[in-house]
């Protein structure tokens, strides 16, 4: 097994300092995600980086006040059979301790066979079943996901029941990746689908959860900055520590812009983050408090 270590330099774009846990603002999981792919795209200029399996994202990457780059590494492993994984690390020193300390923040594989992508009818895609409740859009990033304007990127709001979530994107016009990930799309597209699976764990399994991991992703036509896209949110588990979804986001038309499969969502605050008293259903009935 052929092994490399890559030096990057991650830009900390001014859109960034809106995506905050606990008051300090962390790098999203689909920004490590286009570091490691564009790493892995200049190492192995012929790797498709459009599909990816066994992701996991198991430690924050705290981005300091002012911070306009970080240094980062990227090692890398090429498997016998063609497959490359890839982890996302940083080293730092604690003051007055000669111990340097490498924290992983992002592990995943570029298998070199593409993995199957579902193919969704449309009306599955634009219909939810069972008794469902729709949450303002003002309201989820007020109470629910409370990242700032450069993330408010859910439109209107989102459609919510037991069988799953619906919700449309706007893409901003920024964070277009022109560079080696560029056929990854926008970052925020996957982004706002967190939002959407974070708001349907508040309110059908009473709790906030974030992303820490997949199985696999599959882009099969990159968005773009400025598009609007669609998300369907289709739970597979839920339990107290872990949820598990499947997400696809597409266009007007049905056709699929990217499917993401297995997704892993946790409370990674160890119970310090609520969702609110009102988001829980009236007994069970699909009630949501207006606000």
């Amino acid at each position: 097994m052929d092994t490399a270590c890559l030096a990057v330099n991650i830009d900390v774009a001014s859109y960034l300092g809106d995506h905050c846990f606990e008051g300090r603002t962390v790098l999203p999981a689909v920004e490590a995600v286009r570091v490691v792919a564009a790493a892995v795209r200049n190492f192995q200029p012929e790797t498709a980086i459009s599909w990816m399996t066994a992701a996991r994202f198991d430690k924050f990457l705290f981005l300091e006040p002012g911070s306009r780059q970080i240094a980062a590494q990227v090692d890398m492993a090429v498997h016998a059979n063609g497959d490359i994984t890839a982890g996302l690390l940083t080293r730092s020193r604690a003051p007055k301790v000669a111990i340097t300390r490498v924290k992983e923040h992002a592990k995943l594989c570029f298998p070199t066979i593409k993995p199957d992508a579902p193919r969704a009818a449309v009306q599955r895609l634009s219909v939810l079943e069972g008794k469902g409740v729709e949450i303002p859009a003002d309201v989820i990033y007020r109470e629910l996901v409370p990242f700032g304007p450069a993330y408010h990127n859910i439109r209107d709001g989102v459609q919510l029941a037991e069988s799953g979530a619906l919700a449309e994107i706007g893409l901003p016009a920024v964070g277009d990746d022109v560079g080696p990930a560029k056929e990854l799309g926008s970052p925020f597209a996957l982004d706002a689908a967190f939002h959407a699976a974070c708001v349907w764990g508040q309110r059908y399994a009473g709790i906030v959860a974030f992303p820490v991991g997949f199985e696999q992703r599959v882009v099969l036509k990159p968005t773009i900055a400025g598009q609007t896209c669609s998300c369907r949110i289709i739970p597979l588990k839920k339990s107290p520590d872990l949820l598990v979804f499947n997400i696809w986001i597409y266009d007007r038309n049905g056709g699929l812009f990217e499917a993401v499969s297995g997704v892993r969502m946790r409370d990674v605050s160890a119970g310090r983050m609520k969702p609110p008293d009102w988001i829980m259903p009236d007994d069970q009935k699909g009630v949501a408090v207006a606000h």
